[in-house]
C-alpha cells in the first residue's frame, strides 16, 4: 500500500493547484520527496 500512497500523493500534488504543498510535504516526509515515476509518466 506504500506504492498506492506514493502514487496518490504524486497525483494529487501535481493536480491540486494551491493545495498541492500538503501532498508534497507527505512525499517529503515518507519518500524523501521522490514522486512516483510511473504516475509522473502518465501525467
Amino acid at each position: 500500500d506504500d506504492l498506492k500512497f506514493r502514487s496518490s500523493m504524486t497525483l494529487f500534488g501535481e493536480t491540486a493547484g494551491v493545495d498541492g504543498p500538503i501532498f508534497h510535504q507527505a512525499l517529503d516526509r515518507f519518500f524523501e520527496g521522490e514522486r512516483d515515476p510511473r504516475t509522473m509518466s502518465l501525467l
